[in-house]
């Protein structure tokens, strides 16, 4: 049985204050004719290794990948825009993935979209999987959707849809990301030459298994 849990703290904070106050850069927060963007909460539920552990060391394992994941959807995905820099959305992540990271900038982050002028998260889901010994959480696999809204300059809207997993790694120093398996939906028009390459391609992915 999982245990779904809303990270209403940190997590539904961090995402909800930049998803309001700081998705659109152009005017001051208090402009009055801009109307406020809908944040919303990462979804946590634990579906494999909860039997392993005792309640605490459980949802504080929840907590902990929670917070890691809401930082990197802030730092990958929303913030101010128009944006040019991504690579902060790494910092999470181990110094080899990092590195791989950056070479798929485009999958990992809304770099694709960085000429929109806001954008919003619609839906942020993470199932965990836990990797437990001995009562000690190692490690962990998260399978993630999330979903965004991105507004362009002519007004119009894209999807930005990354499904897939990350591959997270506990020490004494925290939670890290070591390795990941996504593909990003960015909702670009694909050119009639290319349809029949891309027939059944939803949109990029990229896979990395670094240690």
């Amino acid at each position: 049985m999982g245990h779904p849990r809303d990270l209403a703290a940190l997590a539904a904070a961090a995402l909800t204050l930049l998803a309001t106050a700081g998705c659109s850069g152009g005017g001051p927060p208090d402009e009055p004719d801009r109307p406020p963007s809908q944040g919303v909460a990462l979804r946590v539920e634990t579906v494999a290794g909860a039997d392993r552990l005792d309640e605490d060391t459980r949802a504080e394992a929840e907590a902990a990948v929670g917070e890691l994941l809401s930082a990197y959807v802030v730092d990958a995905f929303l913030g101010t825009f128009p944006r040019q820099e991504f690579v902060r959305s790494f910092e999470s992540f181990t110094s080899v993935a990092a590195r791989d990271g950056a070479g798929d900038i485009d999958v990992l982050t809304a770099a694709s979209a960085r000429d929109a002028t806001a954008v919003r998260a619609t839906d942020l889901e993470a199932r965990l999987s836990f990797l437990a010994r001995g009562g000690t959480v190692h490690g962990s696999t998260a399978t993630v959707h999330l979903a965004f809204d991105a507004t362009m300059e002519d007004g119009s809207s894209r999807p930005l849809v990354l499904d897939g997993r990350f591959l997270l790694v506990a020490d004494s120093e925290g939670w890290s990301i070591f390795g990941y398996d996504v593909a990003l939906d960015d909702g670009a028009p694909v050119d009639a030459e290319l349809e029949d390459d891309a027939e059944g391609d939803a949109g990029d992915s990229a896979t990395d298994g670094s240690s």
